[in-house]
């Protein structure tokens, strides 16, 4: 679980560490408000489509009763899965999504500079990777309450995956372009 969770936000980190210094000295009106503006407005455009994308189903997740992509968590762990295997996990699992490349486009469009922008993305994946890193302390401290908690917390979310994306993408989608239309 370590080696997982430490491989995920390394991955993640260094990506954005990688945006970071990629647009970093890109001046094409950047740092003004009304660059932030259109940002946020492109980031709203985004989020809110994909809210739509799941309203309408041309976006569909893998529902609480569907079988799981790869076997049961019980017959990964009866495998035994290895360091190595958790280390190749992590990344592949945390592959940059929509929310966090949202995240990114608006910490460039802020330009804070290499500095502040690898502070704001490690606060980003900080908040991001906080039930991980939760779990894994209650996973030290006491495992099988980490199981029962993992398992009632999958089984809450799976039953309201769907609600959970829709009023996070609308939510997120609205308040960016409101936020965006008043700034530019």
């Amino acid at each position: 679980m370590t080696a997982y969770v430490a491989a995920g936000l390394v991955f993640t980190v260094t990506f954005g560490l990688i945006i970071i210094l990629a647009f970093s000295g890109i001046h094409l009106g950047s740092g003004t408000k009304r660059t932030k503006g259109i940002a946020e407005i492109a980031a709203g455009v985004l989020a809110i489509g994909l809210g739509v994308g799941v309203l309408t189903g041309r976006i569909r997740g893998r529902g609480a009763g569907d079988a799981p992509l790869h076997g049961s968590w019980e017959g990964r762990r009866s495998e035994g899965i290895t360091m190595r295997t958790a280390v190749l996990a992590g990344p592949a699992t945390h592959i940059p999504g929509l929310l966090y490349l949202i995240a990114l486009d608006l910490i460039v469009a802020s330009q804070p500079g290499v500095t502040g922008g690898f502070v704001d993305v490690l606060i980003y994946n900080g908040i991001w990777f906080a039930l991980p890193l939760g779990a894994l302390v209650v996973c030290i401290i006491d495992p099988p309450a980490s199981r029962r908690a993992v398992e009632g917390i999958h089984a809450w979310a799976s039953a309201r995956m769907r609600a959970i994306v829709l009023t996070v993408s609308f939510g997120l989608g609205t308040a960016l372009l409101l936020s965006g239309a008043f700034t530019v």
